[in-house]
């Protein structure tokens, strides 16, 4: 398991504009998120993602590197591999029903033999997803950084505003005690500082909780949650 430091603390997702990556950068974002997946209304297209991220990796955030990460929801290696072909990304975001064996897979394409990788995944206290966490949390790939526990939703992958259950997580579930999280889920700054005293999570995942609306980021938003969620997480550590 890669070190716990390499997962970022704030990760600020969903950004389609210049003005709000330059925002969520100042806001202290230790990692932007970019959605590629074509039915989420975040969704952005490789060269704009690619200059999204351009921007990113010439500023300097509160940890020196703002981490780029891709967001996939049952993207193939290949189609992966063609996304990187366009857009340099530091990390991937597997926020489908992807299982283990994609990291196995992903070996084949030179582009993803030195990635980090995100799981997202839901925690609902049922067998289900104890099974998906114990098959992820036990994948020993050092370009795994870590699980991302997001709400459930049948349909939507991610961004959906809807809570997702923190209480679940404290005490840490046995199938999650070794593995660095992220949370995310419904996260705003009335409920931040609550979500990340009752969980404790090595960082946070936010994008309805700082929007105007889909896409759109409100700088407000973003810098309350980044002063309370920097120091709670500074002081669980």
């Amino acid at each position: 398991m890669a070190t716990q430091t390499l997962l970022p603390k704030i990760k600020f997702c969903g950004l389609t504009r210049s003005e709000d990556v330059t925002a969520a950068i100042a806001c202290g974002a230790d990692a932007i998120g970019l959605n590629f997946y074509h039915a989420s209304p975040r969704y952005v297209a490789p060269a704009t993602a690619r200059e999204l991220g351009e921007i990113a990796q010439k500023s300097q955030g509160i940890s020196n590197s703002v981490m780029r990460v891709g967001v996939f929801v049952n993207a193939s290696p290949s189609e992966v591999d063609a996304v990187l072909a366009i857009c340099p990304l530091d990390c991937i975001q597997l926020h489908g029903d992807e299982t283990p064996n994609w990291l196995d897979d992903s070996l084949a394409f030179s582009s993803l033999q030195s990635i980090y990788f995100i799981k997202a995944i839901a925690w609902r206290d049922c067998d289900e997803d104890r099974t998906i966490a114990l098959q992820w949390s036990g994948k020993h790939d050092a370009r795994l950084l870590g699980l991302l526990v997001d709400a459930f939703d049948p349909i939507q992958r991610g961004g959906t505003g809807k809570t997702a259950r923190w209480d679940l997580l404290s005490p840490r579930p046995f199938e999650l005690k070794n593995t660095p999280l992220l949370l995310a889920g419904g996260l705003t700054s009335e409920n931040i500082a609550e979500a990340i005293r009752i969980a404790k999570p090595q960082g946070i995942d936010v994008a309805s909780g700082i929007e105007i609306s889909p896409g759109f980021k409100d700088y407000a938003k973003m810098q309350a949650i980044g002063d309370i969620a920097r120091q709670m997480i500074l002081e669980n550590q």
